[in-house]
This record gives structure tokens, sequence and C-alpha cells, in this order.
């Protein structure tokens, strides 16, 4: 990363970073911005447009399974399940896939 220098210093300094765009780091960054904080939210998701819900008006008989996962499908992503709506056909779109994208605590 180069060195910034000068007005790129401060066009790239910010008073408050807020990790994370869900509940608490969006209101988080809406606090902090309203009291007048240059505020930079960082988020590791997808950007997600309205209107983009693939499911949000599907009914339970239109999924797989009747959306309910095989015992031998929830094993298999045991951080994920532990949740209990992650691995939900739902709204695992919306999560990492254990499988695809393994990771350690």
């Amino acid at each position: 990363m180069a060195n910034i220098q000068g007005a790129g210093t401060k066009q790239n300094t910010y008073d408050a970073i807020v990790i994370g765009s869900g509940i608490s780091g969006g209101w988080a960054a809406k606090e902090l911005s309203e009291k007048g904080l240059k505020t930079l939210v960082l988020e590791r998701g997808r950007d997600v447009k309205h209107g983009d819900y693939p499911t949000a008006m599907m009914e339970s008989w239109e999924f797989e399974g009747r959306n309910k996962l095989a015992p031998a499908d929830l094993a298999k992503q045991e951080k994920q399940n532990r949740t209990g709506y992650t691995t939900h056909p739902a709204s695992a779109h919306w999560f990492v896939n254990d499988l695809e994208n393994p990771y350690s605590e």
C-alpha cells in the first residue's frame, strides 16, 4: 500500500470504523454519523439490492423436503447448524456454506 500524504491522508481518515452492518453495526453507524463523526462501515457480505430476496414469497411446500433438511445434511454443517436458521432452506442463501468455505474457531 502506498504512503498517503497531504490531502489523501485527510480524505482517508475516519473518526469511527464500524465492522459489520447488521442490526448493531448499522445502528452504531447511524448514531455516530448523526453526531457528526466521519464514519466508515466495513461489510464482507455481498451487496443486496431491494427486491433481491429469492425465497421471500415461497411457501414451505415449495422447498425440497418441505423446508426441512435431512439429519445427514445438517450434520455436514455443524457450525452453521447451531443457529437453526443459517442452514434453513429459506435463508441458507444468505450465509456461508461450511463445506464450501471451511474455517476453524
